[in-house]
């Protein structure tokens, strides 16, 4: 039997000091044979040359098993973790121990990185943010509902859109923080609802949100106008703005009716819900531009038997007695006549017909159904709502009052129709001055939008000069400059309470606000304040600017400064201040 070749000696390992130091280890051949273990490199240093044990030996990664979810440790966190470790071990051990020995005694621990919420917020602000919402905004529009138990953490996952809208709602944060928040949640949306082309209810109720609460989402009027349009659109993709199409009908039985006879399904109540706060915004503009609700429909009527029938939340009551509101505005809109063929005459035939009469017995009896003790938080707002009603019921009067060029022919009935009318006004503001001044940080569209209207009617009644009219006695009946003035001085203390909510929620430390830039409230106040000396410029028959004070601007300025209203009923008919 041939010999067996003898096979060429074992590569050794690499020792300890050469591992370390990541340098070439080499053995000469006399000292493998010989079995010492000594490289060239220890050799040159002369310095111990040792092996490497079986604890500093690279090991398989390993996967830790904790809780719920399997997490596989990043090699960066576990580099820095054990340099971390070993560094602090190092100063603790004496010179003769190996630092290498360390690593077997720390185990790195494995983390899980947790999204932040949007602005730059935290969770816990984020939290904060939410319980005001829920607590302070829900009421005052009670569309959008988000249960108690809600995270904010779950909130900003399943519904990313709503969350943002309602971190911009409502963060007391600086105004011009505010106004970024605004472009990069609106940005957020353009992706989303054109790009994205997501058809989420999620984007809707966000837009709706926004809406609602315009003045604290820093948009503008044409803004406002342009989102609740989008809405509209967005709600009929959709497919929530009309009942669910049924497929029983025999002229449409096909071979495909029994795959679609699944889907036919009424909505949500979180759908019909938001449907009918999508309704009531839709009418605010509407009533604005003198145009029809696309949205008055019967199945409005539908889902507030579906809600009264399903629903035991205070909320959604407080929901169905402002859509019932609505409506009754919707039906003075349609008493009026369609906006393309309204006159003078043809709205004013309302109140000469006795329309009128029956539209305030029926207001005064919806107004009695609301006097439930679950809904007396909201009793304050439905009367602000129900005077605001009487007074746009009388407005034909006061437009035929306040051209009676036309060729309308005055009656006795025209002047009552007038002081029933200063009788509400004289109420609406004697009711809206006793609120709370920090309702006015999160009311809804709907009260701030009757607020200026009834403001705007009060200023065309007193400057009514037709026979019999005794303009005098008026104007002291509503002394409409002290209740100007007021207004104003409630708005400047909003805005104070703003700021100090600033301060507390701890954005203070961030940039000062420019001194240049004016918060809402403040534009608000000021507009209010430039009608006030317009007002009594008029009534004193002073057509010179001198008497409006430096501050208000004067030439160019005043003229940026001149507030755009929507006067409502015959917008097509000039009506300028100044």
């Amino acid at each position: 039997m041939a010999e067996r070749n003898v096979s060429p000696p074992r590569r050794l390992r690499a020792c300890a000091s050469c591992a370390r130091a990541k340098a070439k280890c080499r053995f000469k051949e006399e000292h493998v044979q010989r079995h010492i273990h000594l490289c060239d490199r220890c050799e040159t240093l002369k310095q111990e040359c040792l092996p490497q044990t079986t604890t500093s030996l690279r090991k398989p990664r390993r996967v830790h098993q904790g809780g719920e979810s399997t997490l596989t440790l990043q090699p960066s966190m576990y580099r820095e973790d054990m340099d971390r470790n070993v560094g602090t071990d190092a100063q603790q051990t004496s010179a003769n121990e190996r630092p290498w020995r360390v690593e077997s005694q720390a185990k790195p621990k494995a983390t899980i990185a947790v999204p932040q919420p949007p602005f730059g917020l935290s969770w816990l602000q984020a939290t904060q943010i939410l319980r005001i919402f829920r607590e302070e905004y829900i009421p005052q529009f009670p569309f959008i509902t988000i249960s108690g138990d809600r995270a904010a953490e779950a909130l900003s996952k399943d519904n990313p859109f709503l969350f943002r809208a309602v971190m911009l709602v409502a963060a007391p944060l600086l105004e011009s923080k505010a106004v970024k928040n605004k472009r990069n949640t609106l940005a957020y949306l353009g992706y989303r609802s054109l790009v994205e082309e997501d058809k989420t209810l999620d984007i809707l109720q966000g837009m709706l949100v926004i809406v609602a609460w315009a003045h604290k989402s820093c948009i503008d009027n044409s803004q406002v106008v342009n989102l609740t349009y989008l809405a509209l659109g967005y709600a009929h993709s959709l497919g929530i703005t009309q009942e669910p199409v049924l497929h029983n009908n025999n002229a449409e039985i096909s071979s495909d009716s029994a795959e679609r006879a699944p889907q036919d399904k009424t909505h949500l109540l979180e759908e019909q819900r938001t449907f009918l706060g999508l309704y009531c915004a839709l009418s605010i503009i509407s009533t604005r531009q003198s145009r029809r609700n696309s949205l008055d429909t019967p199945y409005i009527e539908t889902c507030l038997k579906n809600i009264g029938q399903s629903s035991v939340e205070t909320s959604d009551f407080a929901a169905a007695h402002i859509v019932h509101l609505v409506r009754m505005s919707e039906r003075l809109s349609e008493g009026f006549g369609e906006p393309h063929k309204r006159t003078l005459s043809r709205p004013y035939a309302f109140l000469l017909e006795g329309t009128g009469r029956h539209f305030q017995t029926d207001l005064n009896r919806l107004a009695a159904s609301a006097t439930y003790p679950s809904l007396a938080s909201h009793s304050q707002t439905f009367e602000l709502h129900r005077l605001y009603l009487l007074v746009r019921m009388y407005e034909p009067a006061v437009i035929v009052a306040s051209h009676p060029d036309e060729g309308v022919l005055l009656f006795v009935f025209l002047l009552i129709c007038l002081r029933n009318c200063i009788d509400a006004m004289r109420s609406f503001f004697d009711l809206f001055l006793e609120l709370p001044v920090d309702l006015m940080l999160r009311y809804s569209i709907v009260t701030s939008d009757h607020v200026i209207f009834v403001t705007l009617q009060a200023v065309r009644l007193l400057l009514v000069k037709i026979p019999d009219w005794d303009v005098q006695s008026a104007r002291e009946t509503l002394d409409l400059g002290a209740v100007l003035d007021q207004i104003v001085s409630r708005y400047e203390e909003a805005d104070v309470l703003r700021e100090e909510a600033v301060r507390r929620f701890g954005n203070s430390t961030q940039t000062e606000e420019n001194s240049d830039e004016m918060s809402n409230l403040s534009k608000l106040a000021r507009e209010i304040r430039w009608l006030k000396y317009w007002f009594e410029t008029k009534t004193q028959e002073k057509q010179t600017e001198d008497d409006l004070p430096i501050e208000l601007g004067r030439g160019e300025y005043e003229d940026k400064l001149r507030p755009t209203w929507y006067v409502g009923l015959l917008e097509d008919i000039d009506w300028n201040i100044g």
